[in-house]
């Protein structure tokens, strides 16, 4: 009997490490398990094109079911893991699976602050196919909505819902879209591209409580303004799902602690995309990475490490937003590093912001720039070239 990879959770790291495994050469049996009711899929799609009704639900699919069959790999959707006992996945329901190497790709789940009201109904977070299909239903009646969060979700959302006709208030903690690049110019750019469309912008508030009759129809606001809204989403980050690594006995901490191999504190167990708390090889930093680029690469890298492969991820982190049609890519590591200087204007869609740490090209957030100069960037921040 062949060994069994076993490879837990339903995004697009866990398919990639099934493809990788499977395009290197892997001829091990493979067996993967997902919670979720589709198989694995892309999450972009879903604060975007297909949130918008641009997409259908199978265009997001990473690969279509059948791939699946065609490669060996036992696809198990709808099915819960619940704990790892020794070489064992334990199943709700009790049924055990046995491995010899795991991989973990459970992903995180959204934050919930437990603000009164949260639970109403026409309350949203959104993670999952169904979350996008239901805030996409549910808008079409709702004519109003508040968004809450300044990130990918809070500002991806709100941009797609006034695509769809919804009056939209955004409300974030932050100083406006984005604010977590630290580039004043672009997030000040942002604010006013919301502003032309229409967009209520309420930047630099919390919120206190939700309130509705079994369904929402007010937001309060930390400085206590009331928002009508038959439609409130959520998007403040989220939490990795530690869960079952913590019953293996792997070490966590922000996520689950790997080697630039992947693997865990527990030999056999790996972890990878958006659970995975590695070295990047660029900034040299520990570091979670959230983005669908990055679990698209290590994914891969992962798959073909597992067939015996000697490759290492040493890709620049990536990785790609867009609203109201204007698309923003932020290159490298902006969290430690300062913006230097702005060459263009955000306002005009064309600029770059190039980030300094250490006087060295730690990062550039661009806006208007073609592949090869996106690629020509990522280089240099590789070189960690000078900076004046």
């Amino acid at each position: 009997m062949s060994d069994r990879l076993v490879i837990v959770g339903g995004g697009l790291a866990s398919a990639r490490v099934a493809q990788g495994y499977r395009e290197a050469g892997g001829e091990d049996a493979i067996t993967l398990v997902s919670a979720d009711r589709f198989p694995p899929y892309h999450r972009p799609p879903l604060s975007k094109k297909f949130l918008r009704g641009e997409a259908e639900r199978e265009e997001t699919f990473v690969h279509p079911e059948a791939w699946y069959r065609e490669q060996g790999v036992e696809l198990r959707l709808e099915t819960h893991a619940e704990r790892v006992e020794g070489n064992e996945l334990v199943l709700a329901g009790g049924e055990r699976l046995g491995f010899d190497r795991l991989v973990l790709a459970t992903g995180a789940r959204p934050r919930r602050f437990g603000w009164p009201g949260e639970d109403l109904d026409g309350v949203h977070t959104l993670r999952t196919l169904v979350d996008s299909a239901l805030i996409r239903e549910e808008a079409t009646e709702a004519g109003s909505a508040v968004v809450v969060g300044a990130g990918f979700i809070g500002c991806e959302v709100t941009a797609s819902l006034h695509a769809l006709g919804v009056d939209v208030t955004h409300v974030a903690p932050e100083d406006g879209p984005y604010a977590a690049f630290r580039s004043t110019a672009l997030t000040e750019a942002l604010v006013d591209l919301y502003d032309s469309k229409g967009v209520d912008v309420r930047y630099g508030r919390g919120i206190r409580e939700l309130r509705g009759e079994g369904r929402v129809d007010t937001v309060v606001t930390s400085e206590g303004e009331e928002l009508h809204a038959r439609l409130a989403v959520l998007g403040l980050g989220v939490v990795p799902n530690t869960e079952l690594a913590e019953s293996a006995g792997v070490e966590t901490g922000d996520g689950v602690i790997a080697d630039d191999r992947f693997e865990t504190s527990v030999h056999g167990i790996y972890a990878v995309g958006d659970l995975a708390n590695q070295v990047d090889p660029i900034s040299g930093r520990r570091r979670r990475i959230e983005h669908w680029s990055h679990a698209n690469a290590t994914g891969e890298v992962l798959g073909k490490i597992l067939a015996g492969g000697e490759v290492r991820h040493e890709a620049v982190p990536s990785f790609f937003t867009e609203v109201f049609g204007l698309g923003i890519w932020v290159l490298g590591d902006t969290s430690h590093a300062e913006v230097v200087r702005v060459e263009g204007d955000f306002r005009e869609h064309s600029a770059i912001a190039y980030y300094a740490e250490e006087g060295r090209l730690a990062a550039a957030t661009c806006v208007g720039q073609d592949a090869d100069m996106r690629e020509a960037l990522k280089e240099r921040i590789r070189r960690h070239d000078p900076l004046e």
